[in-house]
């Protein structure tokens, strides 16, 4: 079981999940619950106190038979996020709360805490502009090749290995027409890997989901100022990166199935403006994107789903690449 870090979303509704950590061991790890919520991807979360420093604390179950893996799992995420913290990037730190450790398996539960970003997701506010948002991603890519780290994160799916997960699993649960389109794009995307030479390209620890609900903004005007979430962090090459955050933060509004040629040539010229990219560079970049999608399915077939909405997202990125890569195309410099 994978673990995943915290999104530092506070709520204000005193009733939403008033039940706390046990007193005891609040008491053991010297934390103090803060008022309001914190509503992660999974699991229960609160905001805290501790040593005087604000932090998110999380719970996720661990049955006994997975606590292993998602033992090592944290310990390479948390070992990365200090690691980044450390380095001056704006991102939350792990908290050494539970004796030197920044979390702590026990009675079935996954405990873990990391320092708590103040501020707001920029969500789909005109402000921060997507300029400013791509230009962040451009400062973590800066930063986090900084920070050597040789090993794959163990509960990791990279882009590579989502056509075989697809194309080797039985799709029983998903209609079979739709079965056999994800199979296509399986294979299709397999092939268009191979061909655009994604084996040999650098490889860095990506965000992985450097969207604009993950960036945090503060002030006034209110400015990109630090990045939260690192569920979904893992090396992979930072191509990617900018395809996944372009997956959500590129669409029109928040519920559409396409991407905004406007927003998604904003974001890479931001990014551009610290991180130069070349022609080639940019023209792969819709392949990323669709390959998010396919990500996204292949994680839930793994787990025993059927949820494949995404699929209407990734044909209309595989039906419009020319124009997507023209618009990237148009924001480098």
């Amino acid at each position: 079981m994978a673990s995943h870090p915290l999104e530092e979303r506070v709520c204000d509704d005193p009733d939403v999940g008033a039940d706390h950590p046990p007193a005891r061991f609040l008491r053991d790890s010297g934390l103090v619950v803060l008022p309001g919520e914190i509503r992660p991807r999974e699991g229960r979360a609160w905001l805290v106190s501790w040593q005087g420093t604000r932090g998110v604390l999380r719970r996720l179950p661990v049955p006994a038979t997975v606590a292993d893996d998602a033992a090592e799992d944290v310990t390479w995420l948390h070992g990365f996020m200090a690691r980044l913290a450390g380095a001056g990037f704006p991102s939350p730190r792990p908290l050494p709360c539970f004796g030197g450790m920044s979390w702590s398996i026990e009675g079935g539960w996954l405990w873990e805490i990391v320092s708590f970003l103040p501020g707001r997701a920029a969500g789909w506010a005109a402000v921060p502009p997507m300029e400013e948002i791509g230009a962040l991603l451009g400062r973590y890519h800066v930063a986090v090749r900084q920070i050597p780290v040789t090993g794959q994160r163990p509960a990791a799916l990279p882009l590579a290995e989502v056509p075989p997960v697809l194309l080797s699993h039985t799709l029983d649960a998903i209609p079979p027409e739709r079965a056999a389109l994800i199979r296509q794009l399986a294979a299709q995307l397999a092939r268009d890997l191979d061909n655009t030479g994604h084996a040999a390209r650098e490889r860095i620890v990506i965000h992985g989901d450097f969207t604009n609900d993950n960036v945090i903004a503060r002030g006034t005007p209110p400015a990109a100022c630090g990045v939260i979430d690192f569920a979904l962090a893992h090396r992979e090459t930072p191509l990617a990166d900018i395809g996944y955050g372009m997956w959500r933060s590129g669409r029109p509004h928040e519920l559409a199935d396409r991407l905004d040629l406007s927003r998604i040539r904003r974001f890479l010229s931001g990014y551009a403006s610290v991180v130069p990219l070349t022609p080639d560079q940019a023209s792969v970049i819709p392949l990323y994107a669709r390959g998010r999608g396919l990500q996204m399915i292949a994680k839930r077939v793994r787990a025993g789903g059927n949820d494949t909405a995404m699929l209407t997202q990734v044909l209309w990125i595989a039906a419009n690449a020319g124009e997507v890569e023209d618009a990237l195309l148009a924001a480098l410099p």
